[in-house]
């Protein structure tokens, strides 16, 4: 992700993209970053394909197109299934993508073994949106709290996490909640958490598959019906 912030720092972008993974936080926060970074905001120069059978031709066509008073023009085409099964026809265009023009691909599912694949990793930029780490997701929802003037200690943060899980949609929900909760107070206490914060369903069945091993039966029960 490195390289994809330098790229919009400098503003010199590579002819085609791919941005997969798990995290679709991520995936959503970089696609309309490079967006606004390539485009500016101009839809004049912005053409955007979604889901599968996607018209090859036409993309390629639009992709020759000079962009209008802009030096880019971005093609935007999401969970298009081509890291599973490339058209050969847009295969042996990529090398030829005028530098005018920046392709972007955002999917869910990818083939790394797929010739598309290894195809834009040779001719542009790959980066796979990973389920970040603990202590990532602590620095990440810390400077967000920080940014709206509140604390928050490393045992209430890892009480956070526990509850929220490491999905980072739901982490910045629960934030916002958080931060409407304390508005007024500095510092966010374990209270606080446990008052507004929603278990995750997945964190409440390890629990419960946990409880049925040790013969728990009542918490087992409990967690069930929660």
């Amino acid at each position: 992700m490195q390289t994809l912030n330098q790229d919009m720092k400098n503003h010199s972008f590579r002819r085609v993209y791919l941005l997969f993974g798990e995290e679709a936080f991520l995936k959503t926060s970089y696609k309309n970053q490079m967006k606004a970074a390539i485009t500016g905001g101009d839809t004049m120069n912005f053409n955007q394909f979604d889901g599968k059978g996607i018209d090859v031709k036409e993309l390629i066509s639009l992709a020759e197109t000079m962009p209008f008073f802009a030096e880019k023009r971005l093609i935007l085409a999401e969970d298009s299934g081509f890291f599973k099964s490339g058209p050969e026809e847009l295969l042996t265009y990529l090398p030829q993508i005028p530098e005018t023009t920046c392709m972007l691909f955002v999917e869910s599912e990818v083939d790394k073994r797929s010739r598309m694949f290894k195809k834009v990793k040779e001719l542009g930029y790959v980066c796979e949106m990973e389920r970040q780490t603990n202590a990532q997701l602590a620095r990440w929802a810390g400077t967000i709290l920080a940014r709206e003037g509140k604390k928050i200690t490393g045992n209430t943060m890892e009480l956070f996490l526990n509850m929220t899980g490491d999905d980072m949609d739901n982490i910045r929900m629960e934030l916002e909640k958080l931060i409407s909760y304390t508005l007024g107070r500095e510092i966010i206490t374990p209270g606080d958490v446990e008052a507004v914060c929603t278990v995750r369903v997945t964190n409440k069945i390890f629990d419960m598959v946990a409880a049925i091993v040790n013969r728990q039966t009542r918490k087992a029960m409990d967690l069930y019906e929660d």
